[in-house]
């Protein structure tokens, strides 16, 4: 019986290491963050996140765009927003 207590034991310790996580990693560093626009360590989803920051530049840019043509439009026309 002593001998089963022990490999219970021996069991249980093992179990309970193997439950343990990895220790976590560094934190990132600051000026590294905010170069990537976020004050958070890298993740998996950066691809995703820098595709997503890229379309909405492009998307500012071409709103930029359209309320300047907009513009030269109502002017070309003579209705100004001043005039309305």
């Amino acid at each position: 019986m002593p001998a089963a207590r022990l490999v219970c034991a021996a069991l249980s310790l093992l179990a309970l290491t193997a439950c343990g996580g990895n220790a976590p990693e560094p934190p990132q560093d600051k000026k590294q963050a905010e170069a990537l626009g976020r004050d958070t360590d890298e993740t998996v989803f950066d691809d995703m996140i820098q595709t997503q920051d890229r379309a909405r530049a492009v998307e500012d840019l071409s709103l930029g765009r359209k309320d300047e043509l907009d513009q030269a439009l109502e002017q070309a026309e003579g209705d100004t927003p001043a005039d309305r």
